[in-house]
């Protein structure tokens, strides 16, 4: 990606006009409200009631509008201080329904806090660790974040809810005109309408939504009879903790698996934020990483499901060319707000699946190519291109034929389930092993080095 600091409408520490900043951060929220059915279907799955199904989705878009804040700080000790917004974190589901299963939703809140704590220790380290991510891998990094997306950005651009259902031509018409409009409005439009090109398909597609899919106004009649404000917490219970010997295996290495989403997504907003910085800069990443480790955590302990950073509103900003932190903080206030209010968080929930997949595709398409841009910005050698081909290879392959991964042992199955986690451990690792006897060279040579500047120190004197 070309972008550079001068084409920015909106740099990382500038603050937009009140009505920019207020519409560029609906923009952000329609992204991370895309996750607010995942505590519904959480609590579904565990057996839970239409209660505590609603006070889990309201409680995590409170830790996700929190933490969104706390990531766009610029703290001495915590917050990236660039726009990566979060939401609840498809990537822990899987572990918290069997936590959910096993000891209920006290197990699973207290496994998610050991989780935020795991990724806090991790954050401590990351500076040290600079030297595993040259510009190959973090271009792999950034793109396959985008690429993770494309499953659940698929299914709700065609409308399908479960493995086998079909799609109708109303749900295909619907995304095509909303991401047509999204496209179109960023391509030619000017800055006001540049900004808003994802306002726009999603008014146009939701309008369309109106006539073509029956479901699209039932649901809407619903927020008619939702309340105003409510408290999402009825009962102590909801803030009971425990936890499991059991439990820390799978949580240990989805804490693992889900940071280093997190190190990808503050990576990409990095580039897009900062573009004239020719290598990376790992406090902030640091600092992003605590961030989201504490947001975790503060979620386990409110009774929310697990939340973290989201890549589909790092590429929205870089689409709209408007990456201030101040959106973030704008969006992260407004969405905590919406989860003391069921009528508003409804409302918005209600967007079309299609409308939901046309926005997803528009915003991943940009983390994507920012990554190839980042890989192919100097010529790969030989060792670069067998680290990043073969780590693509496998880690793409999980996602086309996980059945062929299911079969490994249990205990690193966790590491060979989603691309993004798959791709990036075995990128690292084979940088370094092709790159090893260079290693040695250098260890070999400074030691020599130092010992003839002593000499010559000794022989000055």
């Amino acid at each position: 990606m070309t972008t550079t600091e001068q084409e920015m409408i909106y740099k990382v520490d500038e603050i937009p006009p009140i009505k920019d900043l207020l519409m560029l951060s609906v923009q952000q929220m329609l992204i991370m409200f895309t996750a607010a059915t995942f505590p519904a279907m959480l609590v579904r799955e565990a057996g839970g009631t239409l209660e505590e199904s609603s006070c889990m989705v309201a409680l995590t878009m409170i830790a996700a509008g929190l933490g969104s804040v706390i990531q766009a700080r610029k703290g001495r000790f915590i917050g990236s201080g660039y726009l990566c917004p979060n939401l609840c974190g498809p990537s822990y589901f899987a572990v918290s329904m069997q936590a959910a299963w096993s000891g209920g939703f006290a197990l699973m809140r207290g496994m998610i806090v050991f989780s935020g704590v795991i990724e806090m220790v991790l954050a401590g380290l990351i500076k040290r660790l600079s030297f595993l991510f040259p510009p190959p891998v973090v271009g792999l990094v950034v793109m396959m974040v985008g690429v993770s997306v494309i499953p659940v950005s698929i299914t709700n651009f065609f409308g399908i809810k479960f493995a086998g259902d079909s799609f109708g031509w109303q749900e295909v018409c619907v995304g095509i005109i909303s991401l047509s409009i999204m496209i179109g409005a960023n391509i030619w439009g000017k800055k006001a309408i540049k900004m808003y090109c994802l306002l726009l398909g999603v008014s146009v597609g939701w309008l369309t939504a109106l006539f073509l899919l029956p479901d699209t106004l039932i649901n809407f009649r619903q927020v008619i009879y939702a309340p105003w404000v409510d408290f999402p917490i009825h009962s102590t219970q909801q803030l009971k903790l425990s936890f499991s010997v059991n439990q820390i295996v799978p949580f240990l290495i989805i804490s693992v698996c889900g940071s280093l989403k997190t190190l990808g997504n503050l990576v990409a907003a990095q580039k897009i934020s900062e573009p004239e910085l020719e290598e990376l800069n790992m406090k902030p990443i640091s600092k992003g990483l605590m961030a989201d480790g504490l947001t975790t955590a503060m979620a386990g302990l409110i009774g929310a499901m697990a939340v973290d950073t989201s890549s589909s509103n790092v590429g929205l900003a870089a689409a709209t060319r408007a990456v201030s932190r101040w959106i973030a903080i704008c969006a992260g206030v407004i969405f905590a707000a919406l989860g003391f209010s069921p009528k508003l968080s409804m409302a918005i929930a209600t967007v079309p699946p299609p409308v939901v997949g046309a926005c997803l595709i528009f915003a991943i398409s940009f983390m994507i190519c920012t990554g190839l841009a980042e890989m192919t910005s100097q010529k790969l050698t030989e060792r670069e291109i067998f680290a990043i081909g073969v780590a693509t290879i496998i880690g793409l392959g999980t996602g086309f034929v996980p059945g062929v991964f299911n079969r490994l042992p249990h205990m690193i199955q966790p590491f060979f389930s989603d691309p993004l986690s798959s791709t990036t451990i075995l990128a690292i690792i084979l940088y370094q092993v092709f790159h090893f006897d260079r290693f040695l060279i250098k260890f070999k040579t400074n030691p020599a080095k130092k010992t003839s500047r002593a000499d010559k120190n000794t022989q000055k004197t």
